[in-house]
């Protein structure tokens, strides 16, 4: 059955429970109570009964002496339970207290007889009172009775076992509001194990199936969440096939370019010995910067490949960054004062880091690449020793146009994507000021791996 046509019967059963529970549980226990009335060997009395019983009692002993009154009082106190039976004297003495009683004073006045009686007319006790003449001394009795003990077998039955009656009823309730509980708990258990099935571990690339048990409208979202499952494997599968497709095409392209490019590389120079005129030289000059940037793309390409694949070794000790910085400009600088740069070194102060040295010379290499492709326009470079989060650092400037801004030489991208790699193993983080007057790139160690 489905979970809506579940919801909706419980709603139509908790409108009916309240009202068919009550009648119910009414009717049951006026049946119960009267067939308990039925077998049961109490005799049940009413007020009225017992009112007339007393004064046909105290009719009956008129003119007896005090011993007989005494005995028919005490075996009518015993036919009531938990009753009380008081005779005083015309004069006022207190000839008989059985049951139920208070301390009474023995010598009693008209007005103590009547407050008596206004007390013993309250909700709790019923008081039957008559007038007894004796042989030997006359005077009022009275006969209190507690009204829980008077009534109907039904009347004083239901009120004994009334305590039953509720708890029947509280058990129905609580019974109905249990099973609720239980049908969203069962709905509640279901969601948390498909929430669960969703997480995906370290060691997994996509979530498990579930089992499906029921065909109601979670069973067809745990079907629909199977299938999803079943399509991200196989779309797993084709993105390992065409991964490995992709590294191999890679492998095999790097390898099968490198060697017409030296050709070419190597004629290009040869050409460059020649007398040719400045057309031939010109254009000669543009085939060679060309090679190199291509050989570069290669390089940079099967560098990629190999970093994502976490196969390049990483040989991490406690390196001067300032002396591979200084080297690595000392490498450049012909290059920056052939293409008029002004250069501006500010390393003066030593700064050591746990790092691979030739990663760290790479993303030099990498960074000061991208400042002659596409901040030539500036003519400006800079690399100093800053501080940055609290912390020694590297800023590399320029002013060139900035990253946004798309030049002649526009790459892949893959360099720099190298060099965030690079950085990430190596535990260091990457700040860019980026902007139309020229970009600035500081680099400085991850507080969590900071070694000096």
């Amino acid at each position: 059955m489905k979970l809506s046509k579940k919801y909706i019967l419980i709603i139509i059963f908790s409108i009916l429970l309240f009202p068919i529970s009550y009648l119910g549980v009414n009717f049951v226990y006026y049946v119960v109570i009267n067939q308990i009335g039925d077998l049961s060997s109490e005799n049940f009395y009413t007020k009225e009964e017992v009112e007339k019983g007393w004064k046909e009692l105290s009719e009956s002993i008129e003119g007896d002496p005090d011993d007989s009154v005494f005995s028919h009082l005490e075996n009518r106190a015993k036919q009531y339970p938990q009753s009380s039976v008081i005779w005083i004297s015309d004069k006022g003495d207190l000839l008989l207290a059985i049951g139920e009683t208070e301390e009474w004073e023995s010598t009693w006045n008209t007005s103590q007889i009547v407050k008596f009686i206004e007390q013993q007319q309250g909700d709790d006790n019923f008081t039957a009172n008559a007038y007894i003449e004796g042989s030997q001394h006359s005077g009022y009795a009275f006969l209190e009775v507690p009204n829980a003990s008077l009534g109907s077998s039904w009347e004083v039955l239901r009120d004994r076992y009334a305590f039953v009656w509720f708890i029947v009823l509280g058990l129905i309730w609580f019974l109905f509001i249990f099973i609720s509980w239980l049908f969203f708990k069962k709905i509640s258990n279901r969601l948390t194990k498909m929430q669960n099935s969703m997480e995906i571990s370290n060691n997994q690339a996509v979530p498990t199936k579930i089992a499906v048990d029921q065909e109601d409208e979670i069973g067809q979202l745990e079907l629909s969440f199977n299938y999803m499952v079943e399509k991200l494997n196989e779309s797993r599968q084709k993105e390992k096939n065409e991964e490995a497709i992709r590294k191999q095409l890679i492998s095999s392209l790097s390898h099968d370019l490198r060697t017409p490019l030296s050709i070419i590389n190597g004629h290009a120079h040869k050409i460059n010995q020649l007398e040719t005129n400045s057309d031939v030289r010109e254009s000669n000059a543009v085939i060679i910067e060309k090679v190199d940037f291509l050989a570069e793309l290669i390089d940079n390409l099967s560098s990629f490949t190999v970093l994502r694949e976490g196969k390049l070794p990483l040989n991490k000790q406690l390196v001067d960054i300032v002396q591979v910085a200084k080297s690595s400009l000392i490498a450049y600088y012909p290059i920056l004062e052939e293409k008029g740069f002004a250069v501006d070194v500010k390393l003066n102060k030593s700064i050591q880091w746990y790092i691979d040295e030739t990663w760290f010379r790479r993303i030099l290499d990498n960074l000061l690449q991208n400042v002659l492709r596409h901040a030539a326009k500036g003519k400006y470079l800079s690399v100093s020793t800053t501080q940055a989060n609290g912390m020694d650092a590297l800023k590399i400037e320029d002013r060139g146009p900035g990253m946004k801004v798309i030049s002649n030489q526009k790459g892949t991208g893959i360099g720099l994507s190298i060099v965030d790699m690079m950085l990430e193993q190596m535990n260091l983080n990457k700040i860019v000021y980026d902007g139309t007057s020229g970009t600035t790139i500081i680099i400085l160690p991850s507080k969590t791996d900071l070694r000096s």
